[in-house]
């Protein structure tokens, strides 16, 4: 049984692919970072980065910020947002992690060379 429950904490490669996703869009003349994800009901509350968001969609959500409002909520640098979703009913809060594109805010990683070969 405890080998059970152990097994419950590890996270498989399916459950992973449901956090939530960013990627670049145009909204206008400038450009935006696109956040969706997905959530058990239209009442749980979206935080980006401690920020409560007006979202669209309902079980599948999406919210759309200018970079602007990116670099507001993030430290220059980050390489990730924290998305927290708050239940309130049931009076608790889940934490998940999207991606940013790299280089987003500022911090790139400077390779020397790279080696491709062939096999």
């Amino acid at each position: 049984m405890a080998l059970l429950s152990a097994g419950a904490f590890v996270a498989s490669p399916a459950a992973a692919n449901d956090g939530p996703t960013t990627r670049l869009v145009t909204c206008g003349e400038q450009t935006c970072l696109r956040i969706e994800g997905r959530r058990d009901s239209v009442g749980t509350v979206v935080a980006i980065n401690g920020q409560p968001m007006a979202v669209d969609g309902g079980e599948s959500w999406r919210v759309t910020l200018p970079m602007q409002t990116v670099r507001q909520i993030a430290e220059h640098g980050d390489r990730r947002l924290e998305v927290t979703l708050l239940h309130p009913s049931a009076n608790r809060e889940s934490r998940n992690y999207a991606r940013l594109p790299i280089g987003l805010l500022g911090e790139t990683t400077d390779l020397e060379a790279i080696r491709v070969t062939a096999s």
